[in-house]
């Protein structure tokens, strides 16, 4: 899915009206209805609640005073709030129009702080203010109102399209915004929205699809993404023929583990083998062998000279993809046998862990990785390989600006991990959930990778579809376990049936 910017948002719009030969009107409708739709979903919405609607002047408050008519015929108590920082649009005021006066829908024009309502406690508050066209921060009146929104403790705030005060398209510091707790976004998912800084103001989110024109959005160029399970579907095929064999889908090469740590080369092994890798080697000191033999009986397995790291300087071009870092330690002779395999694979490599503190503390290697390398740092071994940033956009600039750099596929994992490539774009994950934040997390998604990319899928493709797949499984996980008590080999154990709800048709 894409991410559109201010600019090309409006434009869809525009073209869905002409495209589809509807008005303007019918398109805010279709929208409102939308929501009408969506809000009854959710767990928390009670009809008996009552409901504080806060509709400005523009398009958003259009969509507002619609959901409000809705609600209204429903017999659901809204009060609707007119606050008129301009003229209002045209829809809005036909909307405005259709909206009767009954006994548990009344309107209310806000013009000082004393038409602030008293809030009662469990109800709803519907911020339809300012749309995602706002190029400003929210000043007088409208910023107290924001003010006084966010300063109730006992109502869910939901907004509609984006938080009133969110620059959709960068991060801006000190803007009054609405802090919600749920945002029903119109289209598309906007920018901002993946911004750990900002999760406090979007809150939770969902995309409300208005079929908006297939060809205008089509038009729209963007290097900004939304992966779901549409776009992996339509992108990364995974068939296989009737008459495959295992030398079919690849050779991979794991280097993971060392004295203490050879949990991390078990969970990356267990990991790549339940993504379809033909075949798998794990590399390991001497230590390992015993554990490695025992607990991944399918790997074969390859000793190093080194009792408890790794050291011995391998034959690394007979492999079809490469992951190396898990556990590895970073003591001497690690660094030179890591730097053997920089210099002399011709395999994709996936780089995690320690590989990545050792390329921090000798930063001149980064021109050294093959194209396409794929990195997996989480955010602080992403500062300590890229120095600190000031703020989200900063971050991701960065990330971006860094691949394009280095030719790197950079995986910078959290919430909606982001997926860099050498071309420029940027991809947000759909799939994940706090739990997975755990011990061996990060070792579990390497081998997924290294898995994909041996069975020749493009590295960026690769990277994607095992972040994705690596957050879907954690998802199922979640099922059965919980967000407190989930760990990795839980994620591992979901991995088929991820697989599975993805490419099954």
């Amino acid at each position: 899915m894409k991410i559109l910017n201010q600019t090309q948002i409006k434009w869809v719009d525009q073209q869905t009206v002409i495209d589809q030969r509807i008005s303007s009107f019918e398109l805010m409708e279709r929208a409102v209805h939308e929501l009408y739709n969506c809000i009854h979903q959710f767990e928390w919405f009670d009809p008996l609640a009552p409901i504080y609607l806060f509709a400005g002047s523009g398009n958003n408050g259009g969509d507002g005073i619609g959901l409000a008519r809705l609600l209204g015929d429903e017999g659901v108590e809204v009060k609707v709030f007119l606050c008129d920082y301009g003229t209002p649009s045209e829809d809005n005021l036909k909307m405005r129009r259709n909206l009767p006066q009954r006994k548990y829908l009344t309107q209310h024009s806000v013009e000082t702080e004393d038409d602030f309502p008293e809030f009662e406690k469990g109800g709803i508050i519907i911020d339809a203010l300012f749309g995602s066209g706002i190029n400003r921060p929210i000043e007088g009146i409208w910023k107290q109102l924001i003010d006084y929104i966010n300063a109730d403790p006992t109502c869910k705030i939901v907004s509609i399209d984006i938080p009133s005060g969110l620059h959709p398209d960068k991060y801006v510091d000190d803007w009054p915004t609405i802090q919600a707790d749920y945002t029903l976004t119109i289209g598309q998912p906007k920018f901002t929205f993946f911004f750990p800084d900002l999760e406090d103001v979007v809150g939770e989110w969902k995309v409300i699809d208005i079929q908006h024109s297939k060809k205008a959005l089509e038009q729209c160029d963007t290097l900004n993404w939304y992966i779901d399970k549409t776009f992996v579907r339509e992108n990364i095929p995974m068939r296989r023929q009737k008459f495959s064999h295992k030398g079919t889908f690849g050779h991979a090469l794991l280097i993971n583990g060392s004295y203490g740590k050879m949990g991390a080369a078990i969970l990356a092994a267990r990991a790549c083998l339940r993504s379809g890798v033909g075949l798998l080697t794990c590399h390991v000191p001497r230590i390992g062998y015993p554990i490695m033999q025992t607990s991944v009986p399918e790997s074969m397995i390859s000793v190093d000279q080194h009792e408890f790291y790794f050291h011995t300087q391998l034959d690394v071009t007979k492999y079809d993809a490469i992951g190396i870092g898990s556990g590895i330690d970073h003591g001497n002779g690690v660094c030179e046998a890591l730097l053997h395999v920089i210099e002399n694979a011709s395999a994709p490599l996936v780089l995690d862990a320690d590989a990545l503190n050792i390329i921090a503390r000798h930063p001149d290697w980064l021109e050294k990785l093959p194209n396409s390398t794929i990195l997996t740092p989480h955010p602080g071994e992403f500062k300590r390989l890229f120095g600190s940033w000031g703020n989200d956009t900063e971050k991701l600039n960065r990330q971006v600006e860094l691949s394009q750099k280095y030719g790197l596929i950079i995986v910078l994992k959290g919430a909606n991990t982001s997926i860099s490539t050498p071309e420029g774009s940027l991809y947000f994950n759909s799939t994940g959930n706090p739990g997975m934040a755990t011990a061996g997390s990060g070792d579990t998604l390497t081998g997924i990778i290294t898995a994909l990319c041996a069975q020749k899928i493009e590295p960026h493709l690769a990277a994607i579809l095992g972040v994705f797949i690596h957050g879907l499984a954690g998802d199922m996980a979640v099922e059965n376990r919980s967000t407190i008590s989930l760990i990795s080999s839980d994620i591992t154990a979901q991995l088929g049936k991820a697989f599975r709800d993805v490419y099954s048709m």
